[in-house]
């Protein structure tokens, strides 16, 4: 194999994971825009903002205050949690698995609301949960519902 080829090769693979990233984001930003027009939020295009969509869908979805094992946090403070998430990922050792457990309870408590409001007799918050790590399953759910 000649350089030329294995350059080829790892530009081909580059080339396919962007796509791939440009789909996810869109099919979740599209969930997202859904979530935030079945709220009547003013500016639904948002969802397309990184970052900001999840500071505008954890205001939307919480309820003041987000209870958690017994802790109660106000909806002032649980807007932030994706501040929080990407924190505690620069920790060795414990950090990712700490970011991960507050990113699916998190996001998935939003995902469980948001879903619960675009269909009320929704109520499979463990689907919802997991929805949180595989978008794919927040995709199946939410893009076929109507948003009201």
């Amino acid at each position: 194999m000649t350089n030329q080829q294995l350059i080829n090769i790892i530009l081909g693979f580059g080339a396919f994971a962007v796509v791939l990233f440009l789909l996810f984001y869109g099919f979740t930003s599209l969930c997202y825009q859904k979530f935030f027009r079945a709220y009547g939020y003013s500016h639904p295009g948002y969802a397309w903002i990184p970052f900001y969509r999840l500071y505008i869908l954890a205001d939307l979805t919480c309820t003041d205050p987000f209870v958690v094992g017994g802790f109660d946090i106000p909806k002032k403070y649980f807007v932030w949690w994706w501040v929080v998430v990407y924190v505690l990922a620069f920790i060795p050792g414990v950090g990712g698995f700490l970011s991960l457990l507050i990113e699916v309870i998190c996001l998935g408590y939003c995902h469980h609301e948001g879903i619960k409001k675009l269909d009320p007799s929704y109520n499979n918050k463990v689907l919802s949960y997991v929805s949180s790590i595989f978008s794919i399953i927040l995709w199946v759910i939410v893009l076929p519902k109507q948003a009201d």
